[in-house]
């Protein structure tokens, strides 16, 4: 008689996703390099009480941010172009179940990164931070290596941290909801 379940497996998500980031023998690498810059509740010597934000665009300081922060470098997946918060649409197409053609916004974003990157991920479901963190895409090469010196194209303000629960409640991952920032 032919075995057709021979030796069942469990799948541990965080091996999954970090395959799909990395890569393995069987799976091509999806990840791409992000700079993770987390806000600290410190506010700079630039931080204009009246208006809550800074009174230099250009702090030497704070880069304009009004708070201090610290940034280190993550892989993470990006899907551009859908926010499940904000719209109902399909996760990773961006196409609205009502229109024929589909449509994307360029501002939305959702991101995958591991289950290590945000250790404080309370911090962002009951949101404390007096100011988003951010993710700046960085740029790469023609084979997806990170261009050095780091180039930064793109900024996104992170709004929504989801930690992905799965054997015994521990993290698998998280998925991020990002809102780009236009950078005049």
């Amino acid at each position: 008689m032919t075995n057709y379940y021979p030796d069942l497996q469990n799948i541990d998500l965080r091996e999954e996703l970090h395959a799909i980031l990395f890569g393995r023998v069987d799976l091509v690498a999806q990840g791409r390099p992000f700079i993770l810059r987390k806000m600290t509740d410190t506010k700079c010597v630039c931080f204009d009480e009246v208006s809550g934000g800074t009174k230099v665009p250009n702090c030497r300081y704070c880069g304009g941010e009004a708070y201090y922060w610290t940034e280190q470098e993550f892989t993470m997946w990006m899907a551009q172009g859908v926010a499940p918060v904000y719209k109902p649409g399909f996760l990773a197409s961006g196409q609205y179940p009502q229109a024929g053609l589909g449509y994307t916004d360029p501002n939305r974003a959702t991101c995958y990164c591991e289950y290590n990157v945000f250790p404080d991920w309370e911090r962002y479901t009951l949101p404390t931070n007096p100011s988003p963190d951010k993710l700046y895409v960085l740029k790469v090469d023609d084979n997806g290596n990170k261009v050095v010196p780091v180039i930064r194209t793109a900024k996104w303000k992170i709004m929504n941290v989801v930690p992905m629960h799965g054997d015994f409640g521990r993290v698998e991952f998280f998925e991020l909801t990002l809102e780009k920032e236009i950078v005049a």
